[in-house]
């Protein structure tokens, strides 16, 4: 009697958040519209008007530690591990700076959300094209460059068992052609409610953990894989 109506309420909880993230995203790119802004709008967007209903719709809390590691005013590539859909909605509300993500080119046919990414300036990544993303890469250290951080997930995508994969070079490429520091962040828990095969929502509380920076001297004298083989191992002892 209960698993119909569990089924239900997960499809109402997946309505809802469907429904939410297109009200969201309009109202996003009408702020865009008038303020031409991005980073300011996704920063209000992530941090105050989307993120808190689709936890709360969710049943999820959020706990948050190493925010005195985070310094708003030193233009940072974030780098997290990846579990779930919810690592976006998690990281958008703990961390109290607009980030502009690097996100697969397939979600820019999304409808609403692709247009509302696009017009802030998030950044499409062409996955099966390495000379496609190796440009869209560097046009992340542009925009750090410019006084503005990013954030990757650079196992590429979500994890299948909650388990840190092996990551992908190109982060750690820019980090170190543009000198750029490093800010570690390990997602916690977000596997086990929301499942990367499964629509259900199970209650329960996400982690953020926030590591130390990891500044450019540190990696100064290692390559692109070694680089992220320090950054793995930094975000491993956060997700322990």
């Amino acid at each position: 009697m209960l698993k119909p109506l569990r089924k239900l309420w997960a499809i109402t909880q997946v309505v809802l958040i469907i429904l939410w993230t297109a009200f969201s995203g309009l109202l996003g790119i009408v702020l865009m519209l008038i303020t031409w802004n991005g980073q300011w709008v996704h920063y209000f967007e992530g941090r105050y008007l989307f993120c808190p209903p689709v936890l709360a719709i969710a049943r999820v809390k959020l706990k948050v530690t190493g925010l005195e590691h985070i310094d708003a005013s030193r233009p940072s590539v974030f780098v997290s591990n990846h579990v779930s859909h919810l690592d976006v909605v998690a990281i958008a509300r703990a961390i109290p700076i607009g980030l502009f993500y690097i996100g697969k080119k397939e979600l820019k046919k999304i409808p609403i959300l692709g247009q509302y990414m696009y017009l802030i300036g998030h950044i499409f990544i062409d996955r099966k094209n390495r000379e496609k993303a190796m440009i869209s890469m560097r046009k992340a250290g542009q925009i750090i460059a410019n006084g503005k951080s990013v954030i990757t997930f650079p196992e590429g995508t979500r994890s299948k068992d909650g388990k840190l994969g092996q990551f992908k070079r190109g982060t750690f490429i820019i980090a170190k052609e543009g000198q750029i520091s490093i800010m570690p962040i390990a997602v916690v828990n977000a596997e086990n409610i929301l499942p990367r095969d499964s629509y259900i929502i199970r209650p329960g509380t996400i982690e953020v953990r926030i590591g130390q920076r990891i500044e450019a001297h540190e990696f100064e004298h290692l390559n692109a894989e070694q680089t992220a083989d320090l950054v793995r191992s930094r975000i491993s002892k956060l997700m322990q």
